[in-house]
């Protein structure tokens, strides 16, 4: 009950007091539930890489991606979530996914044109909306009613197919509540162009074309229902991460004082052109992206269930404990990084001097199961930041210059949005 009542009280002092006291193994009990800890880079590349075929995503994480749908690259698991992963990269290395990041500035530069020019705006909803609008047109060449005209797209999804639901997982053992966005149940107007793209076998360059021409290593093609499934995942998969993600580094942006230099990098995009590839990964702006993103880690918790008993390091973890790697913990442990409270973009520039080799870093994840879109979300997240940036200073409502850095809810905050020029 201890156990219970401190997690709920501040879970990330609670399972950085378990590492500091206990070390880098550590088991323990929330209420029916009983949980190992794997907080030190060694033994979290050993069970990630190396022991993934033990372990599982639990039920009630798979249901929060899957919904009312079929599997996914998020919910399969073994063999067949191998064979899907293969599958699917090449339409998510860096490369590919460049010439996509046009339409994050259109979609982006629509934002901004909506806003009013002195007033308060719902970061969190604009961002949400944001990141449903971009994954429409990526994912299915798409656009949203009453946002977009679908000129020159595939179709149009109702806003309810783009914005989703909120899920909430009920499951009364599981000691994490997950509240996050996910398709609803009617999914008409998406399955209906899924089903013309199937038909057709047009290549659009979405994700959508790239799941219709790919093939089986027998030569057969994807079913329609394994389509879907990947496809509704896709639309919803950064509904959560990169909207919360965005407003807490607005936040940092406020309480640390950062703003005139990201207006100052992003003077170049006046101009009218986009930053290629390298720029955005030499930026300022996604240098700050990754320490906010450090300090507040959009998966907190990577949790995962062991599916038979194994050992860790010469730690026995026996079969149905639930095992977590915690970046939120990982990220602060001063072994790994230097005075790690403080926001120091400059741990991310290139060539940086700041970060201990080998410090552990895994906001999206890490082995097998990393996060497919990890180098197209960053580089989507930086320009975006870069563009607002060249025409926005933001201010939280209601606070001074001496506001706290506090940590963020994820909830919705206002901003006061004012033009620059």
């Amino acid at each position: 009950m201890l156990n219970h009542a401190f997690w709920h009280a501040d879970p990330w002092r609670f399972l950085g007091s378990l590492a500091a006291r206990f070390g880098d193994v550590v088991g323990f009990d929330l209420g029916q539930t009983p949980v190992v800890l794997v907080n030190g880079p060694p033994l979290v590349r050993e069970l990630l890489f190396g022991r993934e075929d033990c372990l599982n995503k639990p039920e009630f994480v798979k249901q929060s991606n899957r919904g009312h749908w079929g599997d996914g690259l998020t919910t399969l698991e073994g063999e067949t979530w191998r064979a899907r992963r293969k599958l699917l990269r090449p339409a998510f290395q860096a490369k590919p996914a460049w010439p996509r990041l046009g339409t994050v500035a259109a979609c982006t530069m629509d934002m901004l044109a909506s806003w009013p020019t002195d007033g308060e705006v719902d970061l969190l909803r604009e961002f949400r909306l944001l990141t449903a609008r971009i994954a429409a047109r990526q994912v299915l060449d798409a656009d949203i009613e009453g946002i977009g005209t679908g000129q020159g797209r595939a179709g149009l999804l109702p806003f309810a197919e783009a914005f989703g639901e909120t899920y909430q997982n009920a499951d009364a053992a599981a000691p994490i509540v997950i509240t996050r966005p996910r398709a609803p149940r009617r999914m008409d107007a998406a399955i209906r162009l899924i089903d013309a793209r199937i038909r057709s076998g047009e290549d659009r360059g979405d994700i959508l074309s790239a799941l219709v021409r790919a093939r089986l290593p027998d030569g057969a093609p994807l079913s329609r229902d394994d389509i879907i499934g990947e496809v509704i995942q896709f639309l919803y998969s950064g509904h959560l991460t990169i909207p919360a993600g965005l407003v807490t580094f607005w936040h940092d942006v406020a309480s640390h004082g950062i703003g005139a230099r990201l207006a100052e990098e992003a003077e170049c995009l006046r101009s009218g052109g986009l930053p290629d590839a390298t720029v955005l990964a030499a930026s300022y702006a996604q240098a700050a992206l990754k320490e906010s993103m450090r300090l507040r880690a959009p998966a907190p918790i990577l949790y995962r269930e062991a599916m038979r008993d194994f050992e860790l390091g010469g730690y026995f973890i026996a079969a149905a404990t639930a095992v977590w790697v915690s970046p939120q913990v990982l990220h602060r442990d001063p072994r790994h990084y230097s005075d790690p409270d403080r926001f120091m973009p400059e741990r991310f520039m290139p060539d940086s001097r700041l970060m201990t080799p080998g410090a552990p870093y895994l906001p999206f994840g890490l082995g097998a199961r990393q996060c497919i879109a990890l180098q197209p979300a960053l580089q989507q997240m930086a320009l975006i930041v870069m563009l607002l940036a060249a025409q926005l200073r933001f201010a939280p409502v209601g606070t001074g210059d001496d506001a706290p850095a506090a940590a963020v809810a994820a909830e919705s905050v206002m901003f006061r949005a004012t033009t620059l020029l």
